[in-house]
């Protein structure tokens, strides 16, 4: 087991696992340590010396900090003129004592990665937006609360997508879509609320607000959607939608409450597109 001697920081990073990386310059030293000679066809060739575990040690003394770590590859880098150990699982610790602070942060780095994965898990890959699972989830969550008479469902469809898609090309209409989930976004901080894919070129906003605020802030987010063009080399694509408004006070069922916006877009459409209906 080849035994390596590094910094107090270093150390604390591998044993709270915030590196998996360790690199040492290519010195004359770690050639003579890591390279094997070998003579292929009369001629002399090099490779690296591979172990499976490392014993890594920090400080001086009977007493100091030592940690058993997995080698899972020892290699070089060109690049950077370095040998570099890709480290893994820490097998056995010894006279290591990670202070209350280091638990503290080790903790929080935990929480924050998991909540960070699961607000990953959550969005739209393509426009970054909460999706319908999402959706769901919060609108159990929102009729729940304490101010769900002000619960409103808008339900958003993009006017003639299909035909962006077959006259401009499916990544132009991928852009067409980033624009109005982008749109949808700003607009929603506005509203109170949050954005859903609900599919396709189909969004949802949920949001809290009274009713007389919601008739005229949907009515700016439809005039902004349309106001600006995504760009294309052969013609700037112009965007329209149609919007169905929905409020859960007349409903009070959070799947009707969808339904019933979903609807009003349906007859926005029958109306001629780039029209709100209220439900």
């Amino acid at each position: 087991m080849y035994k390596i001697s590094v910094s107090k920081d270093l150390f604390e990073d591998i044993l709270l696992k915030k590196t998996s990386l360790l690199t040492k310059k290519s010195s004359k030293y770690w050639k003579k340590e890591l390279l094997e000679p070998k003579i292929v066809d009369d001629k002399i060739t090099y490779s690296i010396k591979q172990f499976e575990k490392l014993l890594i040690t920090n400080g001086l003394g009977d007493d100091k900090p030592q940690l058993v770590v997995e080698c899972k590859k020892v290699d070089y880098s060109s690049s950077f003129d370095r040998f570099e150990f890709s480290l893994g699982k820490v097998f056995e610790q010894k006279n290591t004592q990670v202070e209350e602070d280091y638990k503290d942060t080790l903790i929080e780095q935990l929480l924050k990665e998991k909540e960070l994965l699961e607000d990953k898990m959550n969005r739209d890959h393509l426009t970054q937006v909460y999706n319908r699972k999402k959706m769901q989830e919060d609108l159990e969550h929102f009729t729940n609360q304490n101010n769900s008479n002000l619960l409103c469902a808008i339900f958003i469809d993009a006017d003639r997508f299909k035909g962006i898609n077959d006259n401009f090309g499916h990544e132009a209409g991928d852009r067409t879509l980033q624009y109005l989930s982008n749109k949808l976004l700003k607009h929603a901080n506005y509203l109170n609320g949050e954005v859903y894919r609900y599919g396709g070129e189909e969004f949802v906003i949920l949001c809290f607000l009274p009713k007389d605020q919601i008739i005229k802030k949907v009515e700016d987010l439809r005039v902004d959607i349309k106001s600006q063009s995504v760009y294309h080399r052969n013609k700037d694509i112009s965007l329209t939608v149609s919007i169905g408004v929905a409020f859960y006070d007349e409903f009070k069922n959070k799947d009707l409450l969808v339904q019933k916006a979903d609807e009003a877009v349906y007859k926005a459409k029958d109306k001629g597109r780039d029209v709100i209906v209220f439900a």
